[in-house]
């Protein structure tokens, strides 16, 4: 489902729905390009299920198109914690510290994502530091 208004969720709101319901929400608020919104709703899932890794992965996903760095690095850490198998995961931690210009950081990352066999991406990002570095 596509949001087409701009969402009008109060505290209350959110406070009442369920933890399946709240997922969902967030999930189409990101879809539609809400994502501050997004992490209103979300919150509301990571209270009741702290160790949710899908919600932590869209919590991360939601912060970052928020241009919410710090936070998206911090939901994305909790990912990888989570999963810590997971390449798509050490991808998106990765981009989020490139994009706070932490290039040597995010490139450990896309070095793990890279040897689990991620999308070749990461080994560029990768050696475009070593790049810079050497």
């Amino acid at each position: 489902m596509t949001i087409y208004l701009t969402p009008n969720l109060s505290d209350d709101k959110i406070a009442g729905m369920d933890v399946f319901e709240a997922f969902r929400m967030g999930e189409e608020l990101l879809d539609s390009r809400y994502p501050r919104d997004a992490v209103r709703v979300l919150r509301r899932v990571l209270d009741a299920e702290p160790s949710h890794a899908a919600a932590w992965e869209l919590m991360g996903r939601a912060h970052f198109a928020a241009a919410q760095l710090g936070p998206a690095e911090e939901a994305f850490r909790r990912l990888v914690e989570l999963e810590p198998t997971s390449a798509w995961a050490q991808t998106a931690l990765g981009l989020s510290l490139d994009r706070q210009s932490r290039h040597r950081e995010g490139a450990v990352h896309h070095r793990l994502a890279a040897a689990m066999g991620a999308s070749p991406r990461d080994a560029t990002r990768v050696e475009l530091v070593d790049r810079e570095i050497g």
